[in-house]
C-alpha cells in the first residue's frame, strides 16, 4: 500500500481528496494546523505548521508521494505570501529531498499564468504571467521545483489547478473546472512521473476547455468528467435560454476576474 503525505489536509481540496485517495488504496498521512475533518481511524495525523522544517521532514519519512496543498487560498499581503505560500514549498522540497520521497506533487494554480488570454494557450504550458501575489508565489514555487528537480534529480510535478469544485458554477468554470475525482486521478498518475519537473493542467476533460491535456496525458492522467454536463444548469442560473447562449472564454484571461488591474494586490478575493 502506498503512503501519501498531504499537507494542508484540512483545507477544501484536501478534505475532498482524502476519501477518494483512500479508495485508491493510499494510506494517508495528513498534516495541518488543525484536525482534518476527513480523517478516519486508518489515517495518521500530524498537527503543526507546514513551515516547521523538522516537523515536515519527519512527516515525509517513509512516504511514496508527497502532495503539497497547504497555502493561503487567495491573495494576502506580500510578507505573509512569501512566509507561508512560498516558504512552504521550500520546506516541502527540502523534506522530500532529505527523506528521498519518490515523487512530489505541488498544487500550483492557473493564477500563475492568470494574465494569459485563454485564446493564446493552445497546446502550450505557457510561461508565468501571474495575476496576483498568490499567482506569483505559485509561479515562484514552480521555478523552485524546477531547480530541485534538475539539481537533485528529483521527480516533481506542478499541477496548475484551475477551478476546483464539486460542479461548475460559472460560465468560465465550464472550461476551467476540475472535479475532485479527476484531481484524485491526477494525483494517482503523478506516481509515474519521470525524473525532472513537469507542469500539468489540473483540469477535467471539459468540452469548452481552453488548455491542453497533453502534458497530463504524458503522465497517464485520464480525466473522465466534463463540465458540459452542467452547462444548461449554469445557463439557467445566468438567466440565459440554454448552454448555446453561453459565450466562449475567447480573449478572457485565464485568471478571470482576479486578472483585473483595478484589483489591489495583496487583498483576498
Amino acid at each position: 500500500m502506498s503512503r501519501i503525505l498531504i499537507t494542508g489536509a484540512a483545507g477544501r481540496i484536501g478534505t475532498a481528496l482524502a476519501p477518494l485517495l483512500r479508495e485508491q488504496g493510499f494510506q494517508l498521512r495528513l498534516l495541518d494546523l488543525q484536525q482534518p475533518s476527513a480523517v478516519t481511524d486508518a489515517d495518521e495525523v500530524v498537527l503543526g505548521s507546514v513551515t516547521d522544517e523538522a516537523l515536515v521532514r519527519e512527516a515525509a519519512e517513509g512516504v511514496d508521494l508527497l502532495l503539497h496543498l497547504a497555502s493561503f487560498p487567495t491573495d494576502r499581503e506580500w510578507r505573509r505570501m512569501i512566509d507561508v505560500n512560498l516558504e512552504s514549498v521550500h520546506v516541502v522540497l527540502e523534506a522530500a529531498r532529505e527523506a528521498r520521497v519518490p515523487v512530489t506533487l505541488l498544487a500550483s494554480s492557473g493564477h500563475a499564468v492568470g494574465y494569459t488570454p485563454a485564446s493564446e494557450v493552445g497546446d502550450t504550458v505557457p510561461y508565468p504571467r501571474p495575476d496576483s501575489l498568490y499567482g506569483f508565489a505559485k509561479a515562484a514555487g514552480e521555478a523552485l521545483a524546477s531547480l530541485y528537480a534538475d539539481h537533485f534529480g528529483m521527480r516533481i510535478v506542478s499541477a496548475r489547478i484551475l477551478t476546483f469544485d464539486e460542479r461548475p458554477r460559472t460560465a468560465r468554470a465550464l472550461g476551467t473546472w476540475v472535479s475532485p475525482a479527476d484531481l484524485a486521478r491526477l494525483v494517482v498518475a503523478a506516481q509515474a512521473a519521470p525524473v525532472g519537473h513537469r507542469i500539468v493542467w489540473g483540469v477535467s476533460a471539459n468540452t469548452r476547455r481552453p488548455v491542453s491535456l497533453e502534458a497530463g496525458l504524458a503522465l497517464g492522467y485520464r480525466p473522465e468528467d466534463d463540465a458540459e454536463r452542467w452547462a444548461d444548469d449554469v445557463a439557467g442560473e445566468l438567466g440565459l435560454p440554454d448552454a448555446a447562449a453561453i459565450p466562449p472564454l475567447g480573449d478572457e484571461p485565464l485568471g478571470g476576474e482576479v486578472a483585473d488591474p483595478a484589483r489591489p494586490l495583496g487583498r483576498p478575493w
